[in-house]
């Protein structure tokens, strides 16, 4: 994601939510196009910053920076009108404006630097506020980025929320991370694979009335004994050429590679932790593992840990997972011992109950037996 935002653009949060170190990309971003960047930090002083911008895999060691803490309201906003009047910068940040906006006279003198400099120069100026002290920024700014940071259950979440955009879309959330090494970055930033083409392949192990796995389909499995029927699917398909990542959640990774195996199959198989973290780095796990192995077919089985760890949360990290999965021509195999909602977001439900199956699809409902030898597989009188 670009953050090619123009004109005059206010970041306000609470702190730590992030605010620093989106500027921080902004500037690595223009530097990096050789473009000429003023810095002037009211709250820490030049080592300080290069050594967070650095930890981030920022190189700003290229900016013009300003240590100007203590310095009074009136001096900053003098040095500042006075160097950019007479500079070719085409971006300006000033960390934090809260002080700068404490009296009526240092608002005034805010404003009128940026219609009377700032814009008729066509320089960029970025404001980092404390929420509480973004206006009157928030009323001449052209753009306004509020960060959030959610913690729910030991889950975190980074939000951008571009509340106004000049000229372009506004009125939509963005979520951010922030990584070692790579600063901030956007779950649009991740690599993924390319969409497959349309594609479907037949396995015994399931019923007529589920017709082959296609690729793009979301498939249920609801029943807590459902590992051995998933194993065999997956030995199916990989026969038939396809590529499946194999999810295993709170059990032996080893034991479903080996069932796997004695069926005739291969799959990458990984034992995931569900574990408190934050809602991207969940993401950013999927796909880097989808990128590394180039997955035809994802199974995910034992999904319920991730609704004991996430709570609600869990519900929307699967759809988000399943609309990016379908949207790459992805099939994908889910097992849960309970529902939880997820029935509402797939194609294809078979819900385990005494033996007997019970496959919902679009073609309508069946009643099926669940058979686990001499293999396991779904038989339906049809």
């Amino acid at each position: 994601m670009l953050l090619d935002f123009r004109g005059v653009t206010a970041i306000y949060g609470r702190p730590g939510v992030g605010k620093t170190s989106l500027a921080m990309r902004m500037a690595h971003e223009r530097v990096a196009r050789g473009e000429k960047v003023l810095w002037v930090s009211l709250y820490e002083d030049r080592d300080v910053f290069m050594k967070n911008a650095a930890s981030l895999g920022y190189d700003l060691p290229r900016v013009d920076f300003w240590d100007m803490i203590f310095v009074k309201t009136d001096v900053i906003l003098n040095q500042i009108v006075s160097t950019v009047s007479q500079s070719d910068y085409s971006l300006v940040v000033v960390d934090s404006i809260s002080s700068l906006v404490e009296g009526p006279q240092s608002r005034e003198y805010l404003i009128n630097a940026v219609y009377r400099v700032f814009r008729p120069a066509k320089i960029d100026f970025v404001g980092i506020a404390e929420e509480e002290s973004v206006t009157p920024l928030d009323y001449i700014a052209d753009n306004l980025l509020r960060l959030e940071l959610r913690i729910g259950r030991n889950v975190t979440e980074r939000l951008m929320y571009v509340v106004k955009s000049r000229g372009r879309r506004a009125g939509y959330t963005v979520e951010f991370d922030i990584l070692e090494g790579q600063g901030v970055v956007f779950l649009d930033d991740l690599p993924r694979p390319a969409p497959r083409a349309a594609w479907e392949a037949a396995t015994e192990a399931l019923p007529q009335p589920m017709g082959p796995v296609r690729g793009g389909r979301i498939y249920l499995f609801v029943g807590c004994d459902f590992t051995p029927l998933l194993a065999r699917v997956a030995a199916d398909l990989s026969r038939e050429g396809r590529k499946v990542l194999y999810r295993v959640f709170g059990r032996g990774a080893f034991s479903v590679e080996r069932l796997i195996e004695k069926y005739g199959g291969k799959a990458v198989v990984q034992r995931v932790e569900p574990r408190p973290q934050s809602h991207f780095t969940h993401m950013k796990n999927l796909y880097d593992s989808l990128t590394e192995t180039d997955a035809d077919v994802v199974v995910s089985d034992g999904v319920d840990m991730e609704f004991f760890i996430y709570g609600r949360k869990a519900f929307e990290l699967n759809k988000t997972e399943f609309d990016e999965l379908r949207r790459l021509g992805i099939a994908t195999l889910v097992n849960a011992c309970r529902d939880r909602g997820l029935r509402v977001v797939a194609d294809v439900t078979a819900q385990l109950h005494d033996g007997e199956v019970l496959l919902t699809s679009p073609e309508g409902g069946t009643r099926c037996r669940y058979e686990v030898q001499p293999l396991p597989r779904l038989a339906c009188n049809v």
